[in-house]
């Protein structure tokens, strides 16, 4: 049977030739586009259900729970309250309310049946959570309280989300906020250690995907309390401060002239090779020596070997990833491109975990992309996540043949106004993304 909303306004204008000014009032009501969906596999009682209740709710109806499942998946945002019949076919009122209990928690169930078995009823609470267990036949006024007081209570619950949600936001942006204090700090502790430091975090905050930076990890803030969150993220700082020393400043062999980029990264790929193929991922190389610049050997292997580990992390089926270093006349570009589709969101913003709050990222890619771009920048060059073909998915590194003088003279340069400006700059953006 095909389902059917039940519009009391519209069947009283096709019989009466009228609307009734009751009914247009109601419409106006806040949760009119609310409904209340009745499945029963009996037409009969289809019917003069959407009769009986048409004119006090928004009724929608369905012959089976199939029916009735397929259209909540469709409108999961417009049901406020789930009313089934117990004995239907495959699915049973008990079986329907307890998919809709573990997807939709906000609509309201509730399990009305022929039957007075008190298993039925001890289902209904415990495997579907029902609100309330009705017998038929009903009693038309209890039905209506029922149902009003139903609406009600999905309205609640409606409204103590949107709140949870608007407190949880405000801590999340709190947990960022600290994050990037954090992040400021250890830049300007590498100062003199690391060069173009603070530079390479303005980068690196101005790429990462606001959406996902954002987003409210509603589950797991909400678990915590703010002794555990605060404990929780100074643990997890102080673990990104030392694998940010480890992987930038504890591998430099020091600047040298005539470092062979190329035969480098043919070293580097010739290593992951093994690894990568038992990732089902097949490396290409291409890198035509020499090709001399001025640079820190330890740092620059340790680059290769975080872009490729970094873009293998986040494929997951059997794939291509092609690995070049190309010279120019002043510079050389190093690319690390994906043979697969794009970067969804999830994957993009796994690349910036240092600046998103989100725990659960996949064990070894927290903090690796910072510590490259830190690389990058460190040997006057920059960095480029590119998420989507053609460029893309990949990572792309441009670096100067020589150092620039400038860059190697500041050993322990000052911390700039405008440097605070360039990073926090970019916390006002996402601040205004996220008001539009």
């Amino acid at each position: 049977m095909v389902l059917a909303v039940w519009r009391p306004d519209l069947h009283r204008r096709c019989m009466t030739g009228r609307s009734d000014s009751k009914l247009q009032s109601r419409s106006m009501l806040p949760n009119d586009e609310k409904e209340i969906l009745y499945v029963d596999d009996e037409a009969t009682a289809l019917k003069y259900f959407g009769q009986l209740f048409g004119t006090e709710f928004r009724i929608s109806r369905a012959a089976s729970g199939e029916e009735a499942w397929d259209y909540i998946r469709q409108n999961p945002d417009r049901i406020a309250v789930l009313i089934t019949d117990q004995r239907m076919g495959p699915v049973s009122g008990v079986q329907l309310m307890e998919r809709v209990r573990t997807c939709y928690p906000r609509i309201v169930r509730i399990l009305i049946t022929a039957y007075t078995q008190l298993d039925y009823a001890v289902k209904a609470v415990n495997e579907g959570g029902a609100f309330r267990y009705l017998t038929k036949p009903f009693d038309e006024q209890e039905m209506i309280g029922t149902l009003t007081r139903a609406c009600e209570f999905h309205q609640l619950m409606v409204q103590r989300d949107r709140l949870m949600e608007e407190k949880l936001s405000v801590l999340h942006r709190l947990v960022v906020m600290d994050r990037i204090r954090g992040l400021v700090a250890a830049v300007t502790g590498m100062n003199g250690r690391v060069r173009g430091a603070w530079p390479a975090l303005a980068s690196y905050m101005a790429q990462s995907p606001v959406k996902e930076r954002i987003k409210v990890q509603l589950d797991e803030i909400a678990e915590l309390d703010l002794s555990a969150l605060a404990k929780r993220e100074t643990r997890e700082m102080v673990d990104a401060i030392t694998t940010l020393l480890k992987e930038t400043v504890g591998v430099s062999t020091g600047d040298a002239p005539n470092v062979d980029a190329a035969s480098i990264a043919r070293e580097v790929a010739e290593a992951k090779k093994i690894e990568l193929l038992q990732d089902d991922l097949d490396l290409a190389v291409t890198a035509k020596s020499p090709c001399p610049i001025e640079s820190d050997a330890g740092m620059l292997k340790q680059l290769y070997e975080i872009l490729l580990r970094r873009l293998s992390d986040v494929q997951d089926q059997p794939s291509k990833i092609d690995f070049s270093v190309h010279e120019r006349a002043d510079d050389v570009v190093i690319e690390a491109r994906g043979s697969f589709r794009s970067l969804n969101e999830d994957q993009f913003a796994s690349l910036f975990a240092a600046a998103i709050p989100i725990h659960k990222w996949p064990i070894g890619l927290d903090m690796d992309l910072l510590s490259a771009f830190l690389i990058a920048h460190h040997l006057g060059g920059r960095l480029r996540v590119e998420p989507q073909p053609p460029s893309g998915p990949g990572i792309k590194v441009t670096l100067p043949k020589t150092i620039p003088v400038v860059l190697k003279a500041a050993q322990i340069p000052t911390v700039q106004a405008e440097w605070f400006d360039a990073v926090y700059t970019c916390m006002e953006a996402w601040e205004q993304e996220i008001a539009e």
